[in-house]
């Protein structure tokens, strides 16, 4: 079963982790970073948190339609998500995936974006 918790609440919107049966590869994710990749990835969350969206690629982006990813370039980190109403919710992270591999994790958030989307219903 899905659901979401909170990573930040801000001025324009919140950014929710999924859960997938009561564990979060977002937060496990978050917590085996280095506590200095940790808190700029924290700061760039707390920036969609109060703006609703991030006009700096090199920060957030639009990887297709409805996949999104948050970015950091040192340590190379990427937290991929998608947009429910105004909110966002992080399905997982990854290091900088490689072509190829982008793709897999781009197929992941849509496989749990779908999936969320219809047990909500």
């Amino acid at each position: 079963m899905l659901n979401r918790e909170a990573l930040r609440s801000g001025r324009r919107c919140t950014v929710f982790a999924l859960t997938i049966d009561g564990g979060c590869e977002v937060t496990d994710f978050l917590m085996e970073l280095p506590a200095d990749a940790r808190v700029k990835l924290e700061i760039v969350i707390r920036g969609l948190a109060d703006e609703g969206f991030l006009p700096n690629q090199q920060k957030f982006r639009r990887l297709d339609a409805g996949v999104y990813e948050l970015k950091l370039r040192n340590p190379p980190v990427r937290l991929f998500c998608f947009q429910d109403g105004r909110d966002w919710v992080c399905t997982h992270g990854h290091t900088k995936p490689g072509p190829r591999e982008l793709r897999t994790q781009m197929a992941k958030v849509r496989t749990l974006q779908k999936r969320w989307f219809e047990e909500r219903l």
